[in-house]
């Protein structure tokens, strides 16, 4: 059995991810950049397939999850039970897309790409994949998750990363 209980597949463009370094990361976590040009249901689809996480984080570029919820990430992996969710907000970026954001996830449960989306392996296996992604990456396969099971509460929200942090 694999050391990794947590894989991070941080999304964007090639142009994007040239410029994200990989994130520091311990023996029970893999980061993977994730270029989705092209089709990106198929990408992710074999993301997650190769990867080595029992629990899979979709991340945007420069983003990465605080030091708490990277421990209860491990935590819902070693537990080894189907679970999904995702961050909240950053509370200190307020502005009028992201309250509309808050609204929309608040209502519909479907996370918005700023927040990322976290889940078990076994589960994105037994909903048959991302589905499409339109306008809204996650809204399918979020439809898709709460016809199985409740979301987590959210996590605390993602830290974005500077050129100030120290990246492996």
């Amino acid at each position: 059995m694999s050391q990794e209980l947590v894989t991070y597949i941080i999304l964007g463009s090639k142009v994007r991810l040239a410029k994200v370094k990989h994130f520091k990361t311990d023996v029970h976590e893999q980061c993977i950049h994730l270029n989705y040009n092209n089709n990106i249901e198929q990408a992710i689809d074999l993301a997650v397939t190769k990867s080595n996480g029992g629990l899979i984080v979709l991340l945007p570029p420069s983003s990465i999850p605080n030091v708490e919820s990277r421990a209860t990430l491990k935590k819902i992996s070693l537990v080894n039970v189907s679970a999904w969710g995702w961050f909240k907000y950053n509370s200190k970026r307020k502005n009028l897309t992201q309250n509309l954001g808050k609204i929309t996830t608040f209502l519909s449960g479907v996370p918005a790409l700023e927040q990322g989306l976290f889940f078990s392996k076994r589960l994105y296996f037994s909903i048959g994949g991302i589905g499409e992604v339109g306008s809204s990456p996650f809204a399918e396969i979020s439809k898709r998750f709460q016809s199985r099971l409740d979301p987590q509460k959210p996590l605390p929200a993602l830290s974005i990363r500077t050129k100030n942090l120290k990246l492996s």
